[in-house]
């Protein structure tokens, strides 16, 4: 009966042993191996693949390295005010600003054009204007400068702030358009300035309010977004005191998950959390939240409370990735592409080529790609590793 008894145990016991191997086998603890950084994962055969040719690609002050496949897809560029970009040359923008004043004016029957004629340089096109009786007892002008380069127009918004003066705005405006020129999609420029969609707008200025949002598409994985957004000045309006000892805390992603947590308790969404906690990503000290939906859907999110107005620290610097993405609807995919530790790995590997383009004010050293001047070859073989 012992003999039995044991057996028995024994049979028991190998069959705990097996399972507890297989869930060892088959699942990750995705930690972090010293403060703020995580612990590797490492990439599976096709993403290695995926790396094994890379490019860097530009988007605002900031570049990414990406595989040679990725495309870039811009979102909304402001450099002091949002920057249009319109096809057609100096005829259609002429048309263009006849078309927006009448709707204003459509909007508004107090609106009043004070200048619309030749903007500040060749092939250029400028409308100053109020947009209704109140914005003129505010001195509040407002500015449309189209500035036609080949068979595209970009269009450089402004008006005058508080303490400006018309002349000062003229300046502005005539200092964009003489900075801004085309650009190839896979060109880095190695001067200070900013990179927008089909263009690039040389200058050393970083008083303006800057913010800029940008996607990245990887063919050979079509349900998988991963994006980056920065807001340079956002919170600028609140007292130095008041940010750092009030805001800074509120607005940090775990603070804010937690926050969301407590509010909604039971009606929280349900999510199986495979990474949380602080994540640097080269000197910005953010925080993470790498979750797995009950549908499958890998959402992923880093984010950086900086200081407004600092060029070198934003006060708003997001990433997010998700899979299961399709016809722009997050979950919508049949399934995710990627598994857990390729998500996880690849999210990673993203993230850690986040950089300013050139070196910018306040900027440590590997915070950037190029010092200012200096040459850049885009196309990069194995560049992790020459780096």
């Amino acid at each position: 009966m012992k003999a039995k008894t044991c057996l028995k145990r024994g049979s028991i016991l190998v069959v705990v042993l097996v399972v507890l191997a297989s869930l060892f086998k088959n699942s990750h603890s995705y930690t972090y191996k010293e403060t703020n950084v995580p612990e590797p994962v490492k990439l599976s055969l096709r993403l290695q693949t995926l790396f094994e040719k890379t490019k860097i690609l530009c988007f605002g002050r900031y570049a990414i390295e990406v595989p040679q496949e990725a495309q870039l897809i811009h979102g909304n560029a402001v450099l002091n005010s949002e920057i249009e970009i319109i096809v057609g040359g100096l005829e259609q923008a002429r048309r263009r600003a006849d078309e927006e004043f009448k709707k204003i004016r459509r909007e508004h029957d107090t609106a009043e054009i004070t200048y619309l004629g030749p903007g500040p340089i060749a092939d250029s096109w400028q409308m100053r204007y109020f947009e209704s009786k109140y914005h003129k007892e505010d001195n509040t002008l407002f500015f449309n400068t189209y500035v036609s380069k080949g068979h595209l127009t970009f269009v450089l918004g402004d008006a005058i702030s508080q303490g400006e003066t018309e002349g000062m705005v003229i300046a502005r405006q005539l200092s964009q358009a003489e900075g801004l020129r085309l650009r190839a999609a896979d060109e880095m420029p190695a001067e200070p300035g900013y990179c927008i969609d089909h263009g690039f707008m040389a200058s050393n200025r970083y008083v303006d309010q800057e913010t800029i949002s940008a996607g990245i598409y990887l063919p050979s994985l079509p349900d998988v977004t991963f994006s980056v957004s920065s807001n340079k000045d956002a919170y600028a309006d609140y007292d130095k005191f008041e940010f750092e000892q009030i805001k800074r805390e509120e607005l940090s992603l775990l603070a804010r998950i937690k926050g969301a947590q407590k509010i909604q308790g039971a009606l929280y969404p349900k999510r199986d959390v495979l990474r949380e906690g602080k994540r640097d990503v080269q000197h910005w000290k953010g925080e993470e939240s790498l979750i797995l939906r009950p549908d499958g859907t890998h959402d992923f999110e880093w984010s950086f409370v900086g200081t407004p107005t600092d060029v070198a620290n934003p006060s708003e610097f997001h990433a997010v990735m998700f899979t299961k993405v399709a016809n722009n609807m997050v979950g919508a995919a049949k399934k995710a592409s990627v598994s857990n530790d390729e998500a996880v790995a690849l999210w990673d590997k993203l993230l850690s080529g986040l950089k300013f383009r050139v070196k910018v004010p306040g900027a440590p050293e590997g915070s950037y790609f190029l010092r200012p001047g200096k040459s850049n070859t885009n196309n990069v073989d194995n560049e992790q590793e020459k780096r």
